[in-house]
């Protein structure tokens, strides 16, 4: 069969002990080498990156861009998902009318509830603008009807077929 120690050394199993730590060694150096080639390939992708996403500018616009003053005020509890908390934060950035939730990106009435604490929302805010649409132009009784659909957990769209 074969055997560990051919040419009968007395040292035999001290050599195969060297043996065994150089390459443990070489691997070391080797592998060491990759992996910083790796590191310096990943951090170059991470600079271009970085600096294209520094280019692209994303934006957003404020809150007091967004929300012109309307007088008079809308009762958003109307609107399905909306409670008497939700309607005060809406109300203290100026959202007083259905027109203007309307017209309010999804985003921006996330971020806004999201800035005020975390709330218990029964509904999506993404239905929001399409309910107050519906109530801005008068059509309650679709707009009645969406909200029983939601509530039987038959529609799962953020607008409803009602919207033009």
């Amino acid at each position: 069969m074969f055997e560990l120690n051919p040419f009968h050394l007395e040292d035999a199993s001290l050599l195969h002990f060297l043996m065994l730590q150089g390459t443990a060694v070489l691997a070391y150096f080797i592998f060491r080498e990759r992996f910083k080639k790796q590191l310096s390939d990943l951090v170059t992708k991470r600079q271009v990156l970085q600096e294209a996403f520094d280019i692209e500018q994303i934006i957003e616009p404020e809150v007091e861009e967004v929300f012109v003053t309307m007088p008079g005020r809308d009762d958003l509890k109307e609107i399905a998902g909306i409670n008497t908390k939700s309607e005060a934060i809406l109300n203290s950035i100026g959202v007083f009318r259905f027109s203007q939730l309307a017209e309010t990106p999804v985003s921006t009435v996330r971020r806004v509830l999201a800035e005020h604490g975390p709330l218990l929302h029964t509904y999506d805010p993404a239905t929001w603008p399409g309910q107050a649409l519906l109530a801005t132009e008068g059509r309650w009784d679709e707009l009645r009807t969406w909200q029983e659909q939601m509530r039987r957990g038959e529609s799962r769209g953020t607008s409803p077929l009602y919207l033009p």
